[in-house]
């Protein structure tokens, strides 16, 4: 057969079924010049090759549609994450307090810096241990404030802020300590883990005294000059609540809380038998008399 008819017949074999390159048959037929079988297989298999690229090229890629794959991150929709629930909100009121003090003489008289405590009462804002929740300075030779107030656990600071040496130390059951010497910048800092009054003094000047009521509360206060206080955000329910004052002792009774509204009490402290006693320095003695050295501290 000459050489342009085998060229048609091929193309005729091979060009009939281009759509699909499965249905290619290139077999060797009658005819067939000599050698002409080998020639017309390896044309058709790279036919066949270049129809079986040009199927995978049409298609889809695995993960659309037609072929299985692995979903796309990006079109697949989030599990659906329940909302948090709120906490019920607590119904709360609040506490005003005014304390009295009854003096030896008789009259009455308001307690400045009574501290007035809930106990047991909890709230979101504690101190903490390790926290400096209380503070206690050293200035002008006097302990300022006079009166602190914290919760158990707190930690106090003890700055000294005169140019002159102080050695801070209790001898209080609750809270024994000593601070020992230091001077002007520098601070001590102690963690308080007892409820109870722990009282403050200086082993070098007889007449610094200072109190540190700590506190098993969250809620608690000092009354102003006029011996008043306001306590907020208590939770509604009958609580204990103690006041203390340093003439007039420790006094404990029973508040009813109704949510929003103001709980009032009016309490009185007997300070009749209160009389003042010198301390006795660190070493359970008495102070030294003063002289021209104690400003050298």
């Amino acid at each position: 057969m000459p050489d342009a008819a085998v060229a048609r017949h091929r193309a005729g074999m091979c060009g009939g079924n281009i759509a699909s390159f499965q249905s290619v048959e290139c077999r060797e037929g009658r005819g067939w010049p000599p050698g002409s079988a080998r020639a017309n297989r390896a044309a058709c298999a790279a036919i066949a090759a270049a129809l079986a690229l040009l199927a995978l090229a049409g298609a889809p890629a695995r993960g659309q549609q037609g072929r299985p794959g692995l979903p796309d991150p990006a079109s697949t929709p989030s599990p659906a994450v329940p909302p948090a629930p709120t906490p019920a909100q607590v119904p709360t009121g609040a506490v005003a307090v005014t304390v009295t003090l009854t003096d030896p003489r008789g009259s009455s008289q308001p307690a400045a810096n009574a501290v007035v405590w809930i106990a047991g009462a909890q709230s979101g804002a504690t101190g903490g241990e390790g926290v400096v929740a209380g503070r206690v300075a050293q200035r002008r030779k006097t302990f300022e404030p006079h009166v602190e107030v914290v919760r158990v656990g707190s930690t106090v600071a003890f700055p000294n802020l005169d140019r002159i040496y102080h050695n801070v130390f209790s001898l209080s059951e609750i809270a024994p300590f000593d601070l020992g010497l230091y001077r002007n910048g520098a601070s001590r800092s102690l963690v308080f883990p007892r409820p109870g009054v722990v009282r403050i003094y200086c082993n070098i000047h007889p007449d610094m005294a200072a109190f540190l009521v700590v506190v098993d509360s969250d809620v608690f206060g000092k009354t102003a000059a006029n011996g008043s206080l306001e306590l907020r955000d208590v939770q509604a329910g009958t609580w204990p609540l103690s006041v203390w004052h340093e003439t007039g002792g420790e006094l404990e009774t029973h508040v009813t809380v109704e949510a929003g509204r103001i709980a009032r009490l009016a309490l009185r402290l007997d300070a009749t038998k209160f009389h003042p006693v010198q301390h006795k320095n660190k070493y359970g003695k008495d102070y030294p008399p003063p002289d021209d050295d104690e400003n050298r501290y």
